[in-house]
């Protein structure tokens, strides 16, 4: 019976890994449409609920719910099986990116092609913090929040984690007096078999960038930037700028960005190790007490409290870091126009943010040319 439901498991996450673009708004959607409404994994009462709750959690929304659902369907395995088949198509097109885009890069045309994307990249990364600020668009501790965690990390970008935590607890005891609810933030630390001081380095950061990744995926870039371009200097900044291209074209969550630095730093090992760590924390979550405690956890107050401060944590290092990235891209008007361009498409959602990228790298390429 386990065998039939495994495969059945399988044979949808990995399609769905496959052909998952547009962002997990779009996977979400697609695992709604299909297990929820046709399917009948769960009722849609109880899906909403469960996803309310998951989207409180720390962790790439898209692969805790794939993860969930595999679980509910087919037990802790099915839940492991879910998670491995979202992320494995992206995995794969994470490595061939890595291995032959060195032997591209050597190119004129290529370098354009890559500016072009890069500079979309910016442009992408802003606009999809509308879905972060839609709700809390006129609030003014929300915005007072987001400039001081802006700040923060503008001048002491190590410690975004910890204020991520901080905020989000500042909120709860804030409403606190407000409200008559009470909560407990519960966070968790794995411990990983390490193999040298690079690989045990890149394991924990990719893991504390996959645990607080409050929000959305790209949660985890003002951090791993600092940790990956600053701090150990193991990509070039226009290296770090390519693997968020890279991971934002992909299928599936666009945490797989590490994937990418993982394999270019230590190979496969390194990507393996860089992959699992970061979606570590998550997979923890969803496969472990989440599950147990979810009926529980319905309707708390406190949580909605503590989310809003994270997210306002998490907005403010987004902006800090795209304008500190920005600031290595040597801009003419051409670029600077596009990348505004493809922040108002990126907001209105007139063309999927998976094409917007490549597409500003063929338009550059051809702006070049043009003019030259």
């Amino acid at each position: 019976m386990y065998i039939k439901m495994y495969k059945e498991v399988f044979s949808y996450f990995i399609r769905l890994g496959a052909l998952g673009f547009g962002g997990p708004l779009a996977v979400i959607s697609s695992i709604q449409d299909d297990l929820i409404v046709k399917k009948k994994w769960m009722s849609q009462e109880d899906f909403n609920a469960v996803f309310a709750l998951i989207k409180a959690m720390p962790g790439p929304v898209s692969f805790q719910t794939a993860v969930f659902m595999g679980r509910h369907r087919a037990g802790f395995w099915g839940g492991a099986i879910a998670g491995f088949a979202l992320i494995f198509p992206a995995f794969v097109l994470m490595i061939l990116f890595s291995l032959f885009f060195k032997s591209l890069s050597a190119f004129s045309s290529t370098q354009t092609i890559m500016l072009g994307m890069q500079v979309a990249s910016l442009g992408v990364i802003l606009g999809s913090l509308k879905g972060l600020v839609k709700y809390n668009l006129k609030d003014f501790l929300f915005w007072s929040l987001v400039i001081l965690s802006g700040a923060i990390n503008y001048f002491r970008p190590s410690y975004e984690a910890f204020f991520i935590i901080l905020f989000g607890v500042m909120i709860v005891l804030f409403k606190k007096y407000q409200r008559q609810s009470m909560g407990l933030s519960l966070s968790v630390a794995a411990p990983f078999f390490l193999f040298s001081d690079t690989i045990r380095d890149l394991s924990l950061v990719c893991f504390k960038a996959g645990a607080m990744v409050f929000g959305t995926g790209l949660a985890i870039v003002p951090m791993l930037q600092h940790d990956v371009v600053v701090k150990y200097k193991w990509l070039t900044q226009s290296e770090f700028l390519d693997a968020l291209a890279f991971g934002q074209m992909t299928p599936g969550p666009t945490v797989v960005t590490a994937t990418y630095i993982g394999h270019k730093l230590a190979g496969l090992p390194g990507a393996v190790i860089a992959t699992v760590a970061i979606f570590g924390a998550a997979f923890f979550h969803m496969s472990t007490w989440f599950p147990l405690v979810v009926n529980r956890l319905r309707g708390k107050m406190w949580i909605n409290d503590f989310v809003f401060g994270a997210v306002a944590a998490v907005v403010g290092p987004i902006i800090v870091t795209v304008v500190k990235m920005g600031m290595d891209i040597q801009f003419n008007f051409f670029l600077l126009s596009m990348a505004v361009i493809v922040f108002v498409l990126s907001i209105i959602n007139k063309l999927p943010l998976w094409l917007l990228i490549p597409l500003g790298g063929v338009l550059n390429l051809i702006a070049v040319s043009f003019f030259n």
